[in-house]
This record gives C-alpha cells, structure tokens and sequence, in this order.
C-alpha cells in the first residue's frame, strides 16, 4: 500500500496584517494560473501516463493537488519557480490511502478520484476533502456519479473505499450545474472506453478549460451548450497551459476601486469575466480591455451607484465573486443594494466580522430561489465609510478571507486576520501583490513545501 505521506502544505498560518494610507491604488499585476483552472485540467489529464502543464499556481490548495499525484505517478517533477509540473510513469494497480492531513488540505481531491483509480484501481480515505465552510456541500454525489461508470464505493468505520474495477461508459445528467460534477464526470469518461455524455454541464470557465485541454490533445471531446460528449480512451499524453486566475483578477481589481484607483490585471490568455464586467459597468466603474490586460478604474469624483446582484452558478455572476461586490457596495456605493447567492447559504459572513469594526450591520436572510436554498443580503452603502482597523475574526472560508484583508483598504488603521489558512489556499501572496500596487504595508506570506 502507498500512503499519502506528503511533503507539507502551508508552513505559515499564522497572522496576516495589511495597512493602507488610503491613496489610491495603481499598477499592474500578472495572473498566475487559475486555481480552479489547474485542478479541472489536472483531473482530465491526470488520466494520461505523460502530462506536462505550466502556469501551475503555488497556492497551498494547488499543492495539495501535487502532492495527490506522487501517490499515483512514480516521476513527479514540479517546479514552483518555472511553474511547471510534469507526470510520468504511473505506478503500478495497487490501493492508495489518503491520510487525514491530505484529505483536510483541498476539496479539490475529489477531482483526482477518476485519475488515481484509473491508474492505482482502489482508494481509501478517511473523512471528507476540506474545503470553504460555506454551507452545504455535496460528498456523495461525486461517488455516485462515478458509479455510473462502473465504480463501487462505501463507506467503513475508518473513511470511504473505492474501487474501479469494472468500467462502462455512462450518461449523466445533472439537475443543477455542478462544477466538481461535471470535472469528475469527463475525467471518469476519459478512462472509459466507450462513449459517454455529461448533460448539465456547468458553464464554469474552468470546465470549458477542462474539454479545450484534451481536444487540443486529441481526446474525441466535444461540448455544445451544457453537453459534453466524451468517447474513451483519451490520449497518452497531455500538454497544456494553464489559463489565468479569474478570482484572483476579480481580487485586484475590486481592491483598485475600494481605494478609488486604476488597477491592471495582465494575462495569457482570455479572462472570461464578462459578469463581472457588467457589474463593473452598471455601478459606474471604468473599464478597458486590451490585448491580454484588463484595467478598472474608480471615476474618483463619483460615489459608486448601488445595484442588484444575483450570484450563483455561472454563466450568472459567480459565487466565488460575491463577496467582493458585497464589500464593494457597502463602502464604495451610495445607496441600498442586495445581493443573492444560489449555490453557498454562508457566503456573505464576512460581513458579520466587520459590523465590530464599523461597518452598517446587513439584513441577511435565508430564502430559496427556483427551489434552492438561497442568501439573501442587503447593504446600505456609505461611500466614504472608514473601518476601524484592529484583529478580524477569521472567516472560514477563501474569498471571505480575501475580502476581509481588502477591507483594510478602506480602514484607518492596520487589519489583521489570526489565522491565514484558507487565504494560503487560494492565494500564493495576495499581500506581496497588494504591496506591488501600493498599498502601505503588507505582511508577506509564502506558501513553503
């Protein structure tokens, strides 16, 4: 048997402290590659026995994710400088076990299950990957959904075992656009001979990153709409490029309008943030896109106008992007907004963390749209608010915990969150980058192996 010894995940989660004298902020920054654009590649391509992708981000999620596929392929070279990552020669059909500090570093294993069976054949771990505490999140139906392909699960006392022994392709359809699903979906297809069909896909960007790496690789994939079609087996080898971080872009860019500057984002290929733009536009922000950047910038002499926002599943505003509009249109905007988010109950409770330090208490309240459980969030919107800095509650979850070390853009004092955890999931140096744009000061976090 393997077992998942790794070689460690982030070594600082301890405090981290931002301070801004309020001048706006102006640069340019490069994207690293998306967080959940490598992990749907990696889910697919993992499938193959030679797999060389760049633009590998280095947050600790993404590491959790290599040191996932050391238990899989016996020559794992990555390099966190060049950004690259390279996989070759699969070890043999045995079981692997997930150890429990494994399984606690990234949700985003549940994308890897298709791949390790594929080669390995049985999986065992305990618990459930970890991921945002942000509300209900399915587990089974990931296992359910490989069961469709011939799969076999259960669970014992000491975790969940799975096994793939006998294989048949499938068609799936999802009753909800489910982003993991659908990853876990086509990777599974992939292993399978046969043609499969993935119905309801997710419009996530990701995903369509996902079927755009194994056609350019020569996988018979194909996707119209929310229908991915997948005949099996897919190609021995898979090279690719990982597209930019859209989240992390979103990040910036909201932090260049709470300090009424102009910030840019540069990358490599498309955004794909046309929400998001929208929204910039309808609250009265400037944008610019060029080849390979995308500046925002505050109109400066304005307050931003207050709006409606209904976040969910993409191709709607995502979810991953609400809090950042929510802290946007209370500090930045004159006027009453709501927002709505479909997919996570939880996602706005950051804001619970900044009433102490001055912010206007929201109205939040649970409802369900088109039957599905569903946050409701009204801010009055004070655009000229000054937050008192000082220690922050954590917020158990990444973007919440963004927004919450945004928020000392708009404080008259430093902001600490005690534990960075769930930021060094998503961000390698969000701190560091805020730095290079001007913000005044910035505790510097690294995510070290």
């Amino acid at each position: 048997m393997t077992t998942g010894q790794t070689t460690g995940g982030p070594a600082t989660a301890g405090p981290v402290t931002v301070e801004h004298d309020g001048t706006p902020l102006r640069g340019t920054v490069d994207l690293p590659g998306g967080k959940h654009a490598f992990a749907h590649v990696l889910a697919a391509a993992a499938v193959a026995a030679d797999v060389e992708l760049t633009g590998v981000p280095a947050n600790s999620d993404a590491l959790a994710l290599v040191d996932a596929m050391r238990l899989v392929f016996a020559d794992v070279e990555h390099d966190r400088d060049a950004r690259t990552l390279r996989l070759r020669s699969p070890l043999p059909p045995g079981t692997v076990e997930w150890s429990a500090e494994l399984v606690s570093r990234s949700r985003n294993l549940y994308c890897l299950i298709p791949a390790t069976l594929h080669h390995r054949g049985r999986l065992r771990f305990a618990g459930v990957p970890a991921g945002c505490e942000i509300g209900l999140r399915p587990t089974q139906w990931y296992l359910d959904t490989l069961a469709l392909f011939g799969a076999t699960w259960r669970a014992t006392e000491h975790g969940t075992d799975v096994e793939w022994t006998v294989r048949r392709p499938a068609r799936v359809a999802f009753a909800y656009p489910s982003m993991t699903g659908t990853v876990v979906a086509v990777a599974a297809a992939l292993a399978t001979p046969g043609a499969s069909v993935v119905e309801g896909a997710t419009a996530e960007p990701s995903c369509w990153e996902q079927v755009e790496a194994l056609a350019a690789n020569g996988a018979d994939v194909h996707r119209v709409g929310d229908r991915i079609t997948v005949t099996g087996p897919g190609p021995d080898t898979v090279r690719w490029a990982v597209g930019p971080d859209r989240i992390h872009a979103v990040t910036l860019l909201t932090a260049g309008l709470l300090t009424r500057g102009a910030v840019t984002v540069r990358f490599t290929r498309d955004l794909r943030v046309p929400r998001f733009v929208e929204l910039c536009e309808r609250i009265g922000a400037e944008v610019e896109v060029g080849d390979g950047t995308m500046t925002v910038a505050h109109p400066g002499d304005r307050a931003l106008r207050a709006t409606d926002v209904r976040a969910g599943s993409e191709p709607v505003f995502s979810s991953d992007w609400a809090p950042f509009a929510a802290l946007l249109l209370a500090t930045r905007a004159e006027g009453r907004s709501t927002l709505t988010d479909t997919v996570f109950v939880d996602r706005f409770q950051f804001l619970d963390r900044l009433v102490p330090a001055g912010l206007d208490a929201p109205v939040v309240s649970r409802t369900h749209v088109e039957g599905r459980p569903a946050v409701e969030v009204v801010v009055d919107g004070r655009p000229d608010v000054r937050l008192r800095g000082g220690v922050l509650e954590d917020c158990p979850d990444i973007r919440g915990s963004a927004a919450l070390l945004l928020a000392a853009l708009v404080a008259d004092g430093p902001v600490t969150i005690p534990r960075a955890t769930h930021l060094l999931r998503g961000y390698e140096d969000l701190p560091g980058q805020l730095r290079q744009l001007g913000v005044t000061a910035a505790h510097h976090l690294e995510v070290v192996r």
